[in-house]
């Protein structure tokens, strides 16, 4: 086995799962969801026969129940790496398992890789490493304007990136720039003042989150899986996690909240 895609159950209806949660964050969250699905869906025959495995969770379909137009979605999307690919691969996951041809809004987490340099509690970086992170970044985000231009992404931002490098990104985006940034106050403690007024000045939604800084350490993951793949489960690592939220507009109540991820080696 090379590739495990997971497909979390509609977390909203499960009240079993919801007592687990009470008060732990969306990193145990995860946890829990990948250890569900392993116990229940995994069969150890298949990590001998199969190259690619998916571990399915369905429920309902909310489109048999709502228009599209009923439903806001919103998209959030960890990497572990500045690979286009990746994101391109989780976006379309996304879009095949909501069965729809776009989501409302996206937002797009600092990767894994790069927070020591560009993430919110880094430091004031003038260095090749910021230059060449920054430049990566910018890169990425390229593809959200592509979505964009293309209709598979209606708004879209970005989390946790230190304020000189949201600002940098900013300028140096085209038509399609970020319009809503998130900030993490478990490691910043207040909003900076600086970003504060860029996004006043810029007409950018400024929003707080409780996301720890990695969502899945690859520690974590290997203490997952190895009940499962044995000395296997050390060689895998999160490409790419998709958090997904569907909102009934008219109503204001959250009808569906996912997990999807992709862990390979």
């Amino acid at each position: 086995m090379e590739n495990l895609y997971i497909v979390g159950g509609n977390l909203v209806k499960d009240a079993e799962f919801r007592r687990k949660m009470a008060g732990r964050d969306a990193g145990v969250e995860l946890q829990l969801v990948l250890e569900d699905l392993l116990q229940s869906k995994f069969n150890a025959d298949d990590k001998d026969s199969k190259a690619i495995v998916e571990l399915c969770k369905e429920s309902p379909d909310l489109r048999e129940t709502y228009e599209r137009s009923q439903l806001k979605i919103t998209v959030k999307v960890f990497l572990r790496d500045f690979n286009k690919e990746n994101l391109h691969e989780a976006m379309n996951a996304a879009l095949s398992h909501l069965r729809t041809d776009h989501v409302d809004s996206l937002f797009l987490a600092v990767p894994t890789e790069a927070s020591p340099v560009l993430g919110l509690g880094s430091g004031s970086g003038e260095d090749d490493d910021h230059a060449e992170a920054l430049n990566s970044m910018v890169n990425l985000w390229s593809e959200v304007e592509t979505m964009m231009e293309n209709k598979k992404v209606l708004n879209a931002g970005l989390s946790d990136l230190r304020t000189s490098v949201f600002t940098e990104l900013y300028n140096k985006s085209g038509d399609n720039k970020p319009d809503s940034i998130q900030v993490n106050l478990k490691v910043c403690c207040v909003v900076p003042q600086e970003l504060s007024t860029f996004a006043k000045d810029n007409n950018i939604s400024l929003v707080t989150h409780s996301d720890p800084e990695e969502l899945l350490p690859e520690e974590t993951l290997r203490k997952i899986l190895y009940p499962h793949l044995g000395r296997e489960a050390g060689h895998f690592s999160p490409h790419w996690i998709v958090r997904f939220l569907v909102h009934v507009r008219d109503r204001g109540i959250l009808a569906e909240k996912r997990y999807l991820a992709k862990l390979a080696k």
